[in-house]
Parts: structure tokens; C-alpha cells; sequence
């Protein structure tokens, strides 16, 4: 792809990025029919958003899980998600005891598909967390943190500690489904969001933002999280 065209889709990208941060102006509170709008057997899904994002940068994502008819948990307490993986799991585990939750699905974004693997490869002893599905994740991390000088984007950068143990846990990359866009503006690393073992899915979109407005993959999510769901 040429210069040209990576300059568009930046640009087109960072327009789906504002409209996230917006949604976060204007929705602080989870609809309440994400805890009510619930259909007999379906599972209940832990939504953990990317870096710099709160939950209601993925609600139209969200809004059609929930229509489905899945709980929806929206873990508040990571607000902007700038904690450390091991503390935003911490926050996750809160949810889950408080509202006694056995079993889950974890639907998530770019950073969001870390904390997630954390918590399968290091806090699922009961199994409660029956997979994840994962938007384009940095699952080799991304050299793009390197022109960031916050502490909480060192933990992305392709030689980082968690990046380098999370993938010596390949044993549970099978539960895992990846969705990875055509060309992802902020995932500067060798494999993306690639993921061996995974069930990795590419589709034809162009940003890191903009896959998670995606009709077509906010559909191939609800079909991936019905799947694993199924293993109950």
C-alpha cells in the first residue's frame, strides 16, 4: 500500500477514534438493558476496551451483543485503561465476584485483547472464562508505543515483559479468536494481531479504530462469542 493511501486510511481512522472518545462524553453509565434485555442460556460477556478508551468507545459493538441477549459487564473501574494488565485484571475479578459469575465470554479491543489473555493465562483456574474475542490486539505488541512517553503504553511495546510472557502461554491461544483488520494504522509489529493457534480472522478494514464500527465485524463477533459459548 502506498503513502498516499495509509495517509487516508489515518486520517479516516482518526475520525472513528473521535467518535469513540464523543461516545464517552455522552454515555457514562452501561444501558440498563445490558443487564436486562437477557435471553434463557445466553452467556454473559466482560467488556474490556483498548488503551485510552472507555467501554462506550465499543457500544455500538455492544448495543448489538446485548440486543442478542447476553449480560453485559462493563468493568467501570478501568475507566480510560491506562492501569497496568495485572491491576485492570484485578478490576475484572471484582465484577466477577460481585456478580457471582461463573461463566463469560470476553469481548474486547486493541489493549483490551492483552488484559484478556492475562486473565486466561494466569487467573483462570476455574475456567470461568470460556474465550475471548479479540479486535485487533497487539498480541507481539507494537513499536508504535515507543513514540509514546507514558508508563502505561511500555507494557505494549514489542520487548516488553508482559508482551514477552504472554506469548511463551501459547496453550491457550485455541480459545482465543482474533479479529485482525487489512491494515491497522497503530499495530506496528511483524505478525499484528496475528495469533498462532488462534482462530484468527482477517477482514477487509482499514484502521484500528474504525474495525470496531464495522457492521460486518461487529457481526462476526457476535457469531464467534455464540461459538464459544457453546462449549458450556
Amino acid at each position: 500500500m502506498n503513502s498516499s493511501r495509509k495517509l487516508k486510511h489515518w486520517i479516516i481512522d482518526y475520525r472513528y477514534m473521535v467518535q469513540g472518545a464523543l461516545q464517552s462524553l455522552f454515555y457514562k453509565n452501561p444501558p440498563k438493558h445490558y443487564l436486562e434485555h437477557i435471553i434463557h442460556n445466553k452467556v454473559p460477556v466482560v467488556l474490556v476496551p483498548g488503551i485510552l478508551e472507555k467501554w462506550s468507545s465499543m457500544k455500538n459493538m455492544v448495543d448489538n451483543i446485548s440486543l442478542a441477549g447476553h449480560p453485559v459487564y462493563v468493568v467501570q473501574n478501568l475507566k480510560y485503561n491506562i492501569y497496568s494488565i495485572p491491576k485492570s485484571v484485578d478490576y475484572i475479578q471484582e465484577i466477577l465476584d460481585k456478580n457471582k459469575i461463573k461463566k463469560f465470554v470476553f469481548i474486547t479491543h486493541s489493549k483490551g485483547g492483552l488484559i484478556g489473555k492475562y486473565f486466561l493465562v494466569h487467573c483462570n483456574k476455574n475456567n470461568s472464562a470460556l474465550g475471548m474475542v479479540a479486535i485487533a490486539s497487539p498480541f507481539s505488541g507494537s513499536a508504535m508505543t515507543n513514540l509514546v512517553v507514558h508508563d502505561s503504553f511500555k507494557e505494549l511495546s514489542i520487548d516488553s515483559e508482559i508482551i514477552n510472557d504472554l506469548q511463551r502461554h501459547s496453550e491457550i491461544n485455541n480459545k482465543i479468536v482474533s479479529i485482525i483488520p487489512n491494515y491497522d494504522n497503530h499495530i506496528l509489529a511483524e505478525k499484528g494481531s496475528h495469533l498462532d493457534g488462534a482462530k484468527n480472522i482477517y477482514v477487509d478494514v482499514h484502521g484500528h479504530h474504525r474495525v470496531i464500527f464495522d457492521s460486518s465485524v461487529i457481526k462476526k463477533s457476535i457469531k464467534e462469542l455464540e461459538r464459544l459459548s457453546d462449549q458450556i
